[in-house]
C-alpha cells in the first residue's frame, strides 16, 4: 500500500526521519493510518505503528529515546521507546488532552518540544503544554485554531504558531531544544 497523505516529520540524530500518514479526510472506515520510519540512506520507509486512529504531530524527546505522537481524533498522546535501529516499542499513553468538548475531535495536529522536554500540542482549544512526565501544565490560547508550532528566533525563546488563517509568535521564558540548530 502506498502513502496516503504524509503529514508531520521529525529527524533523528542518525539522519533518519519519523513521519505520520494520517490518511484522507474524512476518515475512510477500515483504512489504517500509520507512523513510519525512513532510515538514513534508505528509500523505503518502515511501518512502525498502525493502531492510532489518525496519527499526526510527532516529536522526539531531547535525548532521542522517546517518540511522542498525537491523535487528531482522540484525546490521547502516545509515547514509544525508540530502539537502536529506529524501531519503536512499549507504546503507552503519555498524556490526555484537556478542554475538548464531548463528541468533538481533539484537532491535535502539530507538536514541538522545548529544552526541558515540555511538549506543546496544537489542538482545537489552543496549544496544550505538558511536562516531561505528561502532566498538563496549561493551554496557550490562539485567536485561530493552531496547526503547528516551533521554537526559533534569538535564543529560541519565540514560539511560532501556524494557524488556519494566521501566523503568530509568542515570546516565551522557555527555550527551544538544543539538538536542533545547536
Amino acid at each position: 500500500m502506498g502513502l496516503m497523505a504524509p503529514n508531520d516529520v521529525i529527524a533523528d540524530e542518525k539522519g533518519g526521519i519519523y513521519f505520520t500518514d494520517p490518511g484522507p479526510r474524512p476518515i475512510v472506515p477500515g483504512r489504517k493510518a500509520y507512523v513510519y520510519y525512513l532510515p538514513a540512506g534508505s528509500s523505503q520507509p518502515r511501518i512502525l505503528d498502525d493502531s492510532i486512529t489518525r496519527p499526526n504531530g510527532l516529536t522526539l524527546t531531547n535525548d532521542g529515546k522517546t517518540l511522542i505522537v498525537d491523535d487528531t481524533v482522540g484525546d490521547t498522546i502516545f509515547a514509544f521507546d525508540v530502539t537502536v535501529d529506529g524501531s519503536l516499542k512499549n507504546k503507552r499513553s503519555f498524556a490526555k488532552l484537556h478542554d475538548i468538548q464531548p463528541a468533538q475531535e481533539s484537532g491535535a495536529d502539530g507538536m514541538c518540544i522545548d529544552n526541558q522536554d515540555r511538549i506543546y500540542v496544537t489542538t482545537a482549544s489552543g496549544i496544550q503544554v505538558f511536562d516531561r512526565k505528561g502532566q498538563y501544565l496549561g493551554t496557550v490560547k490562539v485567536p485561530r485554531q493552531p496547526a503547528n508550532c516551533a521554537f526559533s528566533g534569538p535564543g529560541k525563546h519565540t514560539l511560532y504558531i501556524t494557524a488556519r488563517e494566521g501566523l503568530y509568535r509568542v515570546s516565551m521564558q522557555s527555550r527551544g531544544p538544543k539538538r536542533l540548530g545547536k
